[in-house]
């Protein structure tokens, strides 16, 4: 045990906590946050654990001004009002540290830094150690002697700082700092500092005359620019002074000896934690009881929860009636494989209520497990009744490998854990049911691993150990429904989850496994072609440059762009100059070798990716291609495709339309693709309600052409390609914030001129702009944004004070509810259609969707009927102040109606 002194800046520590997790914060079993609880203890405990102190005490600002305040009414005025999700965690933060018996000192009107300075200056007169936790560079000027100081680090732990890291990290030793942010100021607490003296040039001039008095006594031996700054700057200089001294003989503190360290009660403080979502931390205090007692309720163990297996047609029907009386049930298969169009079936596992559940085996070693037949039957009549809601976790993998069982009919009610959790926060990580599990329960689950033995699959598991991990799953995805339909409800997005998530995640299921045909023959013969144009392409390069070396080699490429041919670097990595897509882009203005390492690489790329690996992919039993749509994929709510990625493949060259007309419809079929023209200018039109843009698509005008002629101040017939060309950037650049820099990049032509035609942009369509601000603002305020249909995004940087987060925030506030609403139009149209084609019995049937087009395979016999159902379907999915358009064409590949 230490007798050393640990004084922990707490806001600093709430405020990093708060903002390590935002942009996948941590919620509680209520849904609120608790990223700063838990952070904030973890490193406590971190603490206590790895430094074991005798004496220690969390040290909290005032909430009322203070000397500092009124000295300089600016003084911390830069800095953001705290979230209000963050605000409303200090009280829990306050009480569980009086929990644990650990002293908490704040007085009124004065700030931590001079009550962890008086501590220190104390401690340092009584020979007592002492370690300052905080960040803060003004309490540097603490450190020397037994007065220590720990700076987290990025890896998101301590460093220890005494005088020579001090000195190492600044410059200057711990008795200079004072002088030292006096020049350079404090831009965390709004310290002016003095105007035109930087880190490095403080560090000199002290090195040169010891401190900011000493500078003064030495004018004239200054430079002249340097002596203007300072004479014009005193007043300013010793303010900044006066405002980081740091104030050491406050009186009132609680003596060292009343900081110690006490004995808590681990079952009271472990209960509180797990009230916040934190079971790791609850078992770190030693709440074994507590925890136990969560377990008994809220946890997933054989021990403690009521799990059986189901291998008698008895069994089966007491969990019938178990369904039939909740209506809600969790259900969630097991297979051998995590493809579901080729997974066999190992067993079902069913949970109505917490704690309980029950295992239907079908494979399992050494079981005997019912008919194959009566189990599919069972299933069969509870998802087939409209009247029950069936829950899963990443429910469309389930739905797929039940639909290939043999389960022809899913009329029952859809949830899904994983898209509600996506819906309430579409910024997180990941949304798997391990991280769900320890994010809103505290708990941690079973792994796969940990139950299936190495090169085995679920079939080999132990019947009681598969009936435990199985109904684990069931059990919890049971209680995140509990957690996220109210939490649906409470954010106004139940509607959206119902109305358009749920329906389109069973349609997608169907296009998932209707797939779409490949001629894997045809392919395979492009690929030859393919790799004889990359070899042509390779000795063009090679001609050009005199020599032969590996294109692939960042370094050999370095060298053959800006040493052999002396071409200007853009930008420097830390391996040399970069090589990358937009480093070439601009070298190809210069040089022709930029351009065909370009051409090289992107065909390269599509011949690896899809040209040989696609008739790898195509399933043995259906002869078809089965792409895996994910709902959950962005945040915008676009429809991400995987395994494979059937929306990436190049529209406009003739490498990726050779590659799409190798997808062909089944026999007697043709493809139909409707695809909305300029859908996301559509929604920016209707948003920003600006007359001359919303104009041009109630007239059904050319929105390039009129765009150049608004910019140029040509009539629109004189407007030329070039100038045509340009303002298609700029409508669809606005959307996404682009700046006078990308634009000038873009178009290869000055950044002057790229900022006047934006300029003129704003000038022509003030709508825009005002529709621009109007979203910042309000996202500033709110800290979200939100699409037509209810979709929100959290936008974490939007009140950054780091001008290149903010952009970027910007950015996205702006580009979301356009990007987003777009998706939404897209995903309703599906709904409807989808819809329209099974009232009218239709045979056609949506088989992908590319983002703003939607492919369907449809008999020949229907082409005409279907077409005007299509058209006449998507074009009223919703009703804006803007018609939406949409273009049809069919052919006998998917490469030919492009």
């Amino acid at each position: 045990m230490s007798d050393k002194l640990y004084l922990i800046d707490g806001y600093a520590l709430v405020y990093r906590s708060y903002f390590a997790f935002i942009r996948a914060p941590l919620f509680n079993p209520a849904g609120k946050n608790s990223s700063a609880v838990f952070g904030f203890f973890r490193t406590l405990l971190s603490i206590t654990r790895n430094y074991n102190p005798e004496n220690l005490a969390v040290i909290f600002d005032s909430a009322k001004p203070t000397f500092r305040h009124e000295k300089y009414p600016e003084y911390k005025a830069n800095r953001e009002k705290a979230p209000q999700d963050l605000h409303a965690q200090i009280p829990v933060i306050k009480e569980i540290l009086d929990a644990m018996q650990i002293s908490r000192i704040e007085q009124e009107g004065v700030e931590a830094d001079d009550i962890i300075a008086s501590y220190a200056v104390s401690a340092r007169l009584s020979g007592i150690g002492c370690t300052i936790v905080s960040g803060d560079k003004d309490l540097m000027q603490l450190v020397g002697g037994p007065v220590t100081a720990l700076l987290p680090d990025k890896s998101g732990g301590y460093i220890e700082y005494g005088p020579e890291e001090v000195t190492e990290k600044w410059g200057v030793p711990p008795e200079k700092i004072l002088d030292y942010l006096s020049l350079t100021g404090d831009q965390s607490d709004n310290v002016p500092g003095v105007k035109g003296i930087g880190p490095k040039g403080a560090v000199g001039l002290l090195e040169k005359y010891g401190s900011l008095d000493g500078i003064y006594e030495n004018l004239d031996k200054l430079t002249p620019r340097q002596r203007e700054i300072f004479t014009t700057e005193k007043e300013t200089a010793y303010l900044s002074r006066d405002l980081i001294t740091l104030k050491t003989d406050l009186s009132g503190l609680p003596d060292v000896s009343e900081l110690k360290l006490k004995a808590y009660d681990g079952e009271q403080v472990a209960s509180l934690f797990l009230r916040e979502g934190a079971g790791s931390l609850a078992e770190m205090v030693g709440g074994s009881e507590a925890v136990a007692e969560q377990k008994g309720h809220d946890s997933f163990s054989a021990e403690s929860a009521d799990y059986s297996t189901v291998t008698s047609i008895e069994a089966l029907e007491r969990l019938k009636d178990a369904i039939l009386h909740a209506g809600t049930f969790a259900l969630d298969v097991e297979t051998d494989s995590v493809d579901p169009m080729q997974a066999v079936l190992a067993g079902i596992s069913v949970s109505v209520k917490k704690a309980q559940g029950w295992y239907i085996p079908l494979k399992c070693t050494g079981v005997s497990c019912l008919v194959e037949d009566t189990v599919k039957a069972f299933v069969a009549e509870i998802l087939g009744n409209e009247k029950f809601l069936w829950v899963g976790q990443n429910l469309k993998y389930d739905y797929k490998v039940l639909r290939n069982w043999g389960i022809t009919e899913i009329n029952c009610g859809i949830f899904d854990t994983m898209v509600a959790a996506w819906l309430l926060d579409s910024t997180a990580n990941t949304y798997g049911m391990d991280t769900l599990a320890e994010r809103f329960l505290g708990y941690t689950t079973i792994h796969f691993n940990d139950v299936v033995p190495k090169g085995g699959t679920f079939q080999d598991v132990e019947l009681q150990k598969a009936c435990e991990y199985a109904v684990e799953d069931a059990d919890i995805t049971l209680r995140l429904f509990d957690l996220f339909k109210e939490e649906l409800k409470k954010e106004g997005l139940e509607s959206t989850f119902n109305d358009i998530e749920m329906p389109v995640l069973k349609i997608l299921a169907e296009m998932e496994i209707a797939g779409i045909g490949l001629n894997g023959k045809s392919l395979k013969e492009y690929g030859i072609r393919l790799g004889k144009d990359l070899d042509a392409i390779q000795g063009q390069i090679y001609s050009l440059c005199g020599k032969e070396f590996n294109i692939n080699s960042t370094k050999q490429l370095q060298q053959v762009l800006f040493e052999d041919r002396k071409l200007t670097p853009v930008k420097k990595t830390k391996t040399g100059y970069s090589t990358d897509t937009g480093v070439l882009q601009q070298l190809a203005s210069e040089d022709p070798v930029p351009e065909l390492i370009l051409k090289h690489r992107g065909l390269a790329k599509l011949k690896s990716t899809y040209v040989d690996t696609l008739p790898e992919q195509i399933n043995p039993t259906t002869g078809r291609i089965h792409t895996s749509f994910q709902l959950t994929g962005t945040a915008t709510g676009r429809l991400a495709s995987k395994n494979p990625n059937l929306q990436n493949i190049p529209v406009k060259d003739e490498a990726g339309r050779e590659i799409r007309r190798a997808f062909i419809p089944a026999e007697g079929h043709c493809f139909l693709s409707a695809d909305y023209a300029q859908i996301e200018l559509v929604v920016f039109a209707h948003l920003s309600k600006d007359k001359n843009l919303a104009g041009a698509f109630v007239e059904g005008r050319d929105i390039h052409r009129q765009t150049a002629s608004l910019i140029f101040g040509v009539s629109e017939d004189e407007v030329s390609p070039e100038q045509r060309r340009v303002a298609k950037t700029i409508n669809f650049g606005v959307i996404y914030g682009m700046s006078p820099f990308r634009l000038s990049n873009e178009l290869r032509i000055p950044r002057g001129d790229a900022a006047r035609f934006i300029d003129a942009y704003f000038t022509q369509y003030a709508g825009v702009k005002d529709f621009i601000d109007r979203i910042v603002k309000e996202t500033e305020k709110s800290g979200t944004v939100s699409t037509m249909m209810g979709h929100r995004r959290t936008v974490p940087g939007i009140n950054s004070r780091n001008k290149t987060e903010k952009a970027g925030a910007e950015r996205i506030a702006v580009n979301t509810p356009v990007q987003g609403s777009a998706a939404d139009i897209v995903k309703q149209a599906m709904i409807n259609l989808s819809r329209a084609l099974k009232e009218e019995n239709y045979k056609a049937k949506l088989i992908l969707q590319v983002h703003d087009e939607l492919i369907l395979e449809v008999p020949e016999n229907e082409k005409e009927a279907v077409s005007a159902l299509v058209l006449e379907t998507m074009q009223n999915a919703v009703k804006l102040s803007v018609p939406l358009k949409v273009s049809l064409e069919t052919g006998d590949s998917w490469g030919s109606v492009h």
